[in-house]
């Protein structure tokens, strides 16, 4: 007995498995992108079209990141007596440190790291977001996320001061990677 009208069937997805075991990927986020809102690419995975998007002020990358996402916060709402909850909305996040100074200046260490943070910080709105992972996949674009990032300070002399930041958005759906090879570019 079908417990669906076939008018409501799905098409079933392709299947991904290889049948020959587990395959799997390195993990790691190694650098952001934050890109100017009202810049489109025409071809996500094309590396020139980073190049050049990066020269022409649209698209900034931060420096390597230490970086995770972890499975996001899922929403669910009872919306019928008799059926099980459903999801209705959820909260992705990636929890992150940079420990990137812009090196030495006259007078001590430069501060372009603040200036670069504190921008993105004031107005995550005029920006969209990207990651990029350690084996090569881009993640994105990202619109409406926030920002949580401050600086933190080691308490003694052998530690480390660095930004400790979140960032978060919300969608259900899981961001689909585009292959494209950025080291060397973003």
């Amino acid at each position: 007995m079908a417990i669906c009208p076939s008018t409501c069937a799905p098409t079933l997805p392709d299947s991904y498995s290889g049948g020959c075991g587990v395959i799997t990927r390195q993990g790691g986020i190694k650098k952001f992108a934050f890109i100017k809102c009202d810049y489109t690419f025409t071809d996500i995975t094309d590396a020139t079209e980073w190049s050049t998007a990066i020269a022409d002020g649209n698209v900034v990358g931060s420096g390597l990141v230490l970086a995770q996402k972890p499975k996001g916060s899922f929403t669910k709402k009872r919306i019928a007596s008799c059926e099980p909850e459903a999801v209705v909305g959820a909260e992705k996040s990636i929890t992150f440190q940079d420990y990137n100074t812009d090196g030495v200046t006259a007078g001590g260490y430069g501060t372009l790291q603040y200036t670069f943070w504190n921008s993105v910080l004031a107005e995550p709105q005029n920006y969209l977001f990207a990651f990029y992972t350690c084996d090569g996949f881009v993640y994105g674009t990202i619109n409406d996320f926030q920002i949580e990032i401050d600086e933190v300070i080691e308490d003694n002399d052998t530690g480390n001061t660095f930004f400790d930041g979140t960032i978060t958005w919300n969608d259900v759906l899981m961001n689909v990677p585009a292959k494209v090879d950025l080291d060397g570019i973003l």
